[in-house]
């Protein structure tokens, strides 16, 4: 299957400013676009979304990046969109630092199944976390989506989370950041390519500019289903000892 992203590398604006910007947009229809995490600064509720969601005049799906979505507690969520209807949502689970004292964790890792491909959304922190990717993998997830909020001292780090979850897990990963002065961009886009020998990856980023990019699922689909026999085989066969003296 043939995929085509539009990573969306913005300024963080209020939410009159996002829906104005969104209206504009005239993408082709093919393509899935990707927002940054927290790229509207206005906290959302079921009404202000219902505005957000009516000012959407493309059909294409989209990951709204994240949004500070107040539902009884507020969340940090990732909506799916597509023919401007909601397919569903994933919660940020690992809260950074302070946003533990503003968000409500997620406790569900959600797996999106759309006309058979399968999508799943780890929002900024939660990439950091080899466990969440890896059960994403055992579902044959196709292509993992990561809004992002990265400050700029640290996106050689992040990079390399990015670049060793699609590589360990045989999934490309699309992570986008703002533009805004303290984050400034450099969004990557990392695909597994099965190569002679073995499994490369191979990574695009751009310190503004969008990233499109085309992958087809048959680059990496063998590669992933087998690493994933592999795995199921071995840790069958693995005990685990502690020895103490």
């Amino acid at each position: 299957m043939k995929i085509a992203i539009r990573a969306l590398q913005l300024r963080r604006m209020p939410l009159e400013s996002a829906m104005q910007y969104i209206s504009s947009l005239n993408f082709p229809e093919n393509e899935i676009i990707v927002f940054p995490e927290k790229f509207i600064t206005t906290k959302v509720d079921v009404n202000s979304f219902s505005r957000l969601l009516n000012s959407i005049k493309i059909k294409n799906m989209i990951i709204l990046g994240s949004l500070s979505y107040v539902d009884r507690f507020v969340y940090n969520r990732s909506f799916l969109i597509q023919n401007r209807e909601i397919i569903g949502w994933q919660d940020k689970i690992n809260l950074y630092k302070a946003e533990s004292t503003k968000y409500t964790s997620g406790n569900q890792l959600k797996l999106f199944n759309i006309g058979g491909l399968k999508i799943g959304i780890l929002v900024c922190y939660d990439l950091d976390f080899p466990d969440y990717a890896r059960i994403l993998f055992r579902k044959h997830c196709d292509v993992i989506f990561n809004p992002s909020l990265i400050r700029r001292d640290f996106h050689s780090e992040w990079h390399l989370y990015v670049k060793t979850r699609a590589l360990e897990n045989r999934i490309p990963i699309i992570s986008v950041n703002s533009i805004s002065d303290d984050f400034q961009g450099d969004s990557i886009v990392v695909a597994p390519e099965e190569g002679v020998g073995g499994v490369r990856i191979n990574a695009v980023t751009s310190k503004s500019d969008d990233i499109v990019y085309q992958f087809d699922t048959s680059d990496y689909s063998k590669a992933r289903e087998q690493r994933l026999r592999e795995e199921n085989l071995n840790i069958q066969k693995v005990n685990f000892l502690e020895n103490k003296k």
